[in-house]
């Protein structure tokens, strides 16, 4: 085990109901960034989550989710999901897989204490049942000072050691989990970040007991997203070496908050933002998008997780998608064999 934004708009002259709007926008702005008041929530002592001690090496199956932020008030125009939020993690907690993997935007505001009392209450059960979590900064920890961010993120899971980047192994699988938020690390933190990478890249692909290679960011490198952008880091410095390795095989990301999945080079990238942000929509038209997704799906999408199993021989991917009666199907699964020996390797 190795550990290793803006609103467009036009000036107009406001009157009394815009001026009361816009009170009542940052009223809510600071309820939710605002510290409690009370003596007794103050004094809680903050859940931990399981971490590598408590890998089942018996279960064969890990889930992937992302983006499972509410909606923040002042978007007041936006979808809530906080049902199919619940019901995400209810049922990935039901499933008991021998970890999961968060992609990052664990809470709407990563500064405010009562936003993570909430992400907490949301996985006390996953959270008794003491079902190893790994998750990665997303944007929005990062909403709030940056010291009280990480202090409320490395304190749930000490098992990071403080780290922001860090990687495992798990049965025949390195997992890379990467961050994104570029904007947050310095210039030494980016470098230090990019030479690590790959050495883990080098040391799992020399590794003659791991057959794939997965790594995990938050701000996708590929999307076809309305609301967010490729990020050009992500692809330059995570992406681009990725696909340059024999035993790649998944590279996850989330932030866009839909189901995308790219095929570049004969290796998958997956956007999996559903945990119950509000939806973005998709640019679907050939002649508009992007890039080509492979999933043929509509603008708007559907909540989900994603599930990987690990076979003797293959890497099975799927699906997890959250119907409109509240039960859940799975969709777009994939197969992905062990890849061959490199030729210089063969007798």
């Amino acid at each position: 085990m190795v550990l290793g934004k803006g609103i467009r708009g036009r000036c107009k002259t406001l009157g009394a109901s815009a001026i009361g709007g816009l009170l009542l926008v940052g009223l809510a702005i600071q309820m939710e960034s605002s510290p409690p008041m009370s003596r007794a929530c103050a004094s809680e002592e903050t859940p931990s989550y399981a971490g590598f001690r408590e890998i089942d090496p018996a279960k064969r199956q890990f889930i992937v989710v992302g983006d499972t932020q509410s909606t923040s008030h002042w978007e007041f125009w936006r979808e809530r999901n906080d049902r199919q939020r619940r019901l995400v993690i209810d049922e990935i907690t039901r499933r008991e897989p021998v970890f999961v993997v968060h992609l990052g935007d664990l809470t709407t505001r990563g500064g405010s204490e009562k936003h993570w009392r909430e992400f907490d209450e949301l996985h006390k059960t996953l959270r008794e049942k003491r079902v190893p979590y790994f998750p990665l900064l997303g944007n929005h920890e990062f909403y709030g000072d940056n010291q009280r961010v990480l202090e409320f993120y490395f304190s749930r899971f000490p098992h990071l050691e403080k780290r922001r980047w860090y990687s495992f192994e798990w049965k025949n699988i390195g997992l890379i989990l990467l961050d994104a938020n570029f904007s947050d690390l310095n210039a030494e933190q980016t470098q230090e970040q990019e030479r690590w990478y790959l050495s883990e890249l080098e040391k799992f692909d020399r590794d003659g007991r791991i057959d794939h290679i997965l790594v995990f960011c938050h701000e996708p490198p590929y999307t076809n997203s309305r609301v967010i952008g490729p990020s050009e880091r992500s692809k330059v410095y995570f992406a681009e070496p990725f696909l340059r390795f024999r035993k790649t095989s998944l590279f996850f990301s989330g932030h866009s908050h839909s189901y995308e999945r790219f095929e570049v080079d004969g290796k998958f990238f997956i956007v999996s933002g559903g945990g119950g942000g509000p939806r973005h929509r998709l640019t679907i038209d050939p002649k508009e998008r992007r890039y080509q997704d492979l999933y043929p799906g509509p603008e708007v999408r559907f909540v989900h997780f994603c599930e990987v199993e690990i076979g003797e021989k293959i890497l099975s991917f799927r699906v997890v998608r959250l119907e409109g009666d509240e039960t859940f199907s799975v969709v777009d699964p994939l197969t992905i064999p062990k890849p061959m020996p490199s030729p210089e390797k063969t007798p």
